[in-house]
């Protein structure tokens, strides 16, 4: 067998093997800590500001809003949510 098949092989496989590592840690790492409600509840606020300004369709609101309260969350370290019609 010509040795490039052989290296190509052998770096295909070390990739496969640092691919399985990487997803194993992400999944045994631990979670990221939910937010205070106080702080996703201010989120939310600043989001709907956005809306408002951005003159967003009411039937995309919900979807922005909930888009752009995850994005903040994640930037912020916290773990994302999957609604806002739970919050009080």
């Amino acid at each position: 067998m010509p040795s490039f098949i052989t290296r190509t092989t052998i770096t295909r496989s070390t990739l496969a093997a640092l691919f399985a590592s990487c997803v194993a840690v992400s999944f045994t790492a631990s979670a990221l800590p939910s937010a205070p409600l106080k702080d996703v509840l201010s989120l939310k606020e600043a989001c709907q500001q956005i809306a408002i300004e951005d003159q967003l369709p009411e039937n995309e609101v919900g979807v922005f809003l909930l888009d752009c309260v995850n994005d903040q969350l994640t930037e912020m370290g916290y773990e994302r949510i999957a609604s806002l019609d739970e919050l009080q």
